[in-house]
């Protein structure tokens, strides 16, 4: 089920304009996720704005929501000073960023999402790359799962069988950031246990980290990114 909504000053806006506007929002939305269970939109703005393609503030909440083979349980979004080619979007054509759009983002993910995004080639080039000289280079993720435990994240890997990484996950703020860092990462195969030094997970330069927790099965993770311009088609 898809749910769409939309505020802007009832004063000065014409109704037209910002349902137009809404399900240029909305399409370009669906557009990019391969599937959301809900999805709510909420953007504000005087007529005047609108019409020039401007979008003070637009909000974002989605659930069950699949993006590049990630699952999130809990999305929400919060996105200013955005500018839309609105000229042609009335003529029939898709919405286009014209300037990168700062956005605020929190997130929610269970252990079962986390296990559904294993089938991810996202996930699973990151898994790889991160734990490189970690995990053997014969590991099948297929069939593996994830818990969370505390603060420690751990993966169950039945191909070859018996292995199982545990590693903690902190936010920790240094001279270029929040970063997010995997704490004392351990492998286990039978009754052997190795452990590695810490390691920092690579983030573009568009991605901050605020706040990362890991409480009883859920992982929440705050932070802000930049979304770019898109390209002329």
């Amino acid at each position: 089920m898809t749910v769409l909504t939309s505020r802007s000053d009832p004063a000065t806006s014409k109704g037209s304009l910002s349902s137009i506007l809404s399900a240029a929002v909305q399409f370009w939305l669906r557009s990019q996720v391969e599937r959301a269970e809900t999805l709510t939109i909420e953007f504000s703005g005087k007529n005047r704005q609108l019409l020039r393609g401007e979008i003070p503030s637009i909000q974002v909440k989605a659930q069950g929501a699949v993006y590049q083979g990630l699952h999130l349980r809990q999305v929400a979004l919060k996105a200013g000073s955005v500018r839309l080619n609105l000229r042609q979007i009335l003529q029939g054509k898709p919405l286009r960023l014209l300037q990168p759009v700062p956005v605020q983002l929190a997130v929610q993910l269970q252990e079962d999402d986390l296990t559904a995004s294993l089938a991810s080639p996202l996930l699973q080039n990151a898994i790889f790359e991160v734990f490189t000289g970690i995990l053997p280079a014969d590991i099948d993720l297929t069939g593996a799962t994830i818990q969370l435990t505390g603060d420690r994240l751990h993966l169950f890997i039945s191909s070859p069988p018996g292995y199982h990484l545990n590693v903690g996950l902190k936010a920790i703020a240094d001279d270029k950031g929040t970063q997010i860092y995997l704490d004392t990462p351990q492998l286990r195969r039978d009754d052997e246990a190795q452990t590695f030094p810490c390691r920092e997970i690579p983030l573009d330069a568009t991605v901050s980290i605020e706040a990362l927790t890991c409480t009883q099965g859920v992982l929440n993770l705050s932070g802000s990114l930049q979304l770019r311009i898109d390209s002329d088609e």
